[in-house]
Formats: C-alpha cells, structure tokens, sequence
C-alpha cells in the first residue's frame, strides 16, 4: 500500500474505477514480492507541468524569473492517453505554482474525464471562485503553502502575495470542498519551518482552525543557498520541541489534525524508527516538464528514460527501475536510496527521530563540494532533497 494514493476516494461509479483498482492491486502484489518488474501501472503522478510562479519567495529552490519552463500541451495528452485510464492520482508541479500553467483547466477538465484524482499543491493566490470549480470535482487533497500565521511574517517569505486574500480564498476552498458529495478533500495549510517563522506553528494551528482547513503540516527548510542556510532550525531542534510541543497541545483543544517535523532523537537514545521498504519504485514516478521520467525527485542526476523517444511502460520496467527494485528486493537499497526516510516507518506521530542535519543545507548539496556522505537517517518530509542536477540550467 501507498500512504500517499487514497483509492478509497475514486468515485465508485466512474467507469475507469475498476480499472485504476486492479491496477493498484497488482502494484500493491508486486511490492509485497519485492518484483523487479512491475505489471501494472503507476497509480500516482508527479508531472512537472509548470516552474512558473507568479511570487518570489525567498527560500525557493528555482530564483525568478528563472523559473520559466513548462509542459507543452501535446506531451501532457500524450500522458493522459497513456496512464490516466489506470491513474489514481496526478501531482502537477512541485516546483511552480500550477494554477500558472496556461493548460491548468484543461487538465482538470481531462482528469475528470478519466476519473483522476487531483493532489494539489499551491500559494492559494489564483484560487479564484472560477479555478474552484474546475478543480472540486477532481479534488483529494489540497495544500496551501502558508510560511507565516501573522500579515507581518507571511508577506515576509511569501512575496507577492497578500495574507487577507489569501486567507478569504483558502475560506472559500474549504467551504466550496465540503459540498462535494463523492468523496471528502481534505485542505491543508503548509508551512516550510524557519528561524523567522516557526514560533508562529501554534499560531498557524489556531488560523487553521479559523479557517476550517483539516490539517497542518510543517517541515524544515531544505536550503538552496548560502544565504538560506542561516534560516535553517538545524542548529536550533532544540527550540523547535517547545514550539512543537505547544502547537500539539493547540491541536488537540482545537481538534486539528496536525504532520508536523519531528523532534530530534537525544544523542544516545534508542532508535525506535521500523525498518521499511520505500513505495515508490512500485506506485509512483515524476515527469519532468520535457518528458524526462525518474523514479524520484532525489534523483541524483540519473534519468530512467524519457517517454518523447520511449514508451512509458518501457521504462517504467527499464534497467534503472529494474536496478531500484532488485536492490530493495535484496535488502541493500541502492542508487540515492541508502539513509533516506523513506526506508522506515515511526511508531507514532511526532515520536523523535534522527536527523542528518547536514543534508537539510545548501554546503550538503551535490555539487557543493562538501558533505558528500549522509551522517544518518534523512527525516522531515523523510524524502532526499529536490535534485536538478541536470534538469535546470545553472543549478548543477
């Protein structure tokens, strides 16, 4: 099983359900067997559709106006002909503002077509009542980065953006998702914890809950920067376990469900993290905006193919697949997988963690040339950082 694909929340009757379901069974088998091939589909996208946005936050990995590649229409039609039939889920963009992408409509108006579910992530400022409607029929879950609980802090990193419009789109989200009768959305809002913001994570949970979104979650700045390192919690975990513990405590008298970064494990403690084998050679795959196909966003500058020259489904059961799966199968991930979160399972929410602090900082970065090697498992967001190494020019 997938903790990130949600099939429960397929219309039942749409008839590319049983399909999608098949499909899933079959990947969740090939999994359980540790298969090196896979016949089935992938039941989650990540499809890189756009790098542009329309804010300038300080902390992003892609500096404006840089962030200007984006998927032709023609390439995301031949995707759609190809997986939708058997996707549960599509991702569009982890790096841009999606609603900033020209075909953005035309998508929801496919996915719906073919009964795919929408797992969004956004700043929340194109949120209009118009794109509300084009997405709540497809909607599974819906983040909006929000990096500040007061005007002051979020007009800070969320640049170009206006906390009161903000506010009143993620209301009117909310309010529009709780009409949809086919399955329950779930919104979420955001925040990327830095030293400028992460006292204000129980002051999030009370907005959230002012707002009416389900969930809040936060993680720790990945840094892309020199600069960006000096906002970087590493150094200060120690403070963040007052900040968390207080922002549970709101969560629990406001009832607001909360996946937030972990406290640190004391030098010396036990580990208590389980022993897991990561999903996502078996379920999912990212596109990028040129059809180039990895099995991860930590790719470590290794393509699995590209589907302009080649099939999907060759590559998808390709020699790099086929190496990712065979390592696991063996005990001894391999390729970028070795010490990543993904690799284990807590025991409960919110339980300490190691940390590779390292690996949260723009002097661990490949290429950087320094801290080649993990000093321990990678924790919050439990994934590697996003690597471009190869995929944007001038971010080698």
């Amino acid at each position: 099983m997938d903790p990130y694909i949600d099939p429960d929340a397929l219309d039942p009757a749409h008839p590319c359900t049983p399909g999608k379901l098949e499909s899933y069974r079959q990947a969740c088998e090939a999994y359980a067997e540790r298969s090196e091939t896979v016949n089935a589909q992938p039941a989650k996208l990540i499809v890189q559709t756009t790098d542009r946005c329309n804010l300038k936050c300080p902390h992003c990995q892609l500096p404006r106006p840089q962030g200007a590649s984006q998927m032709s229409w023609g390439l995301m039609e031949r995707i759609a002909a190809k997986l939708f039939p058997r996707l549960i889920e599509l991702h569009p963009t982890n790096l841009g503002e999606p609603l900033c992408w020209p075909h953005f409509r035309e998508l929801c108006r496919r996915m719906d077509e073919e009964g795919v579910l929408l797992d969004l992530t956004t700043n929340g400022t194109l949120l209009t009542s118009e794109r509300l409607e084009w997405i709540a029929p497809i909607a599974r879950d819906i983040k909006v980065s929000f990096d500040g609980a007061t005007e002051p802090t979020f007009q800070r990193y969320r640049r170009g953006a206006d906390f009161r419009t903000v506010c009143g789109r993620v209301r009117a989200l909310v309010e529009r998702l709780r009409r949809v009768k086919v399955r329950r959305p779930v919104v979420a809002l955001q925040m990327t914890l830095m030293r400028g913001n992460f006292k204000e994570l129980p002051a999030l949970v009370h907005l959230g809950a002012e707002l009416g979104v389900d969930l809040i979650k936060a993680y720790h700045l990945f840094s892309f920067s020199t600069s960006c390192d000096e906002e970087s919690l590493m150094p200060e975990l120690d403070a963040y376990e007052a900040v968390l513990r207080d922002a549970i405590a709101v969560g629990q008298e406001l009832g607001v469900h909360l996946q937030l970064a972990e406290p640190a494990l004391s030098p010396g403690a036990p580990m208590n993290l389980l022993p897991s084998v990561c999903h996502l050679p078996w379920h999912e795959s990212w596109i990028d905006f040129d059809g180039a196909v990895v099995p991860c966003h930590s790719h470590g500058g290794e393509l699995a193919g590209n589907i302009v020259s080649t099939s999907f489904t060759e590559i998808w059961n390709g020699p790099l697949y086929r190496r990712i799966r065979a390592a696991f199968a063996a005990g001894a991930p391999g390729w970028i997988c070795a010490d990543c979160g993904m690799n284990y399972e807590k025991q409960r929410e919110h339980e300490p963690v190691p940390y590779d602090s390292l690996s949260f900082l723009h002097s661990y970065l490949p290429g950087a040339g320094r801290h080649e090697h993990s000093s321990g498992v990678r924790w919050s967001g439990r994934m590697k950082p996003f690597d471009l190494r190869g995929r944007r020019p001038g971010l080698e």
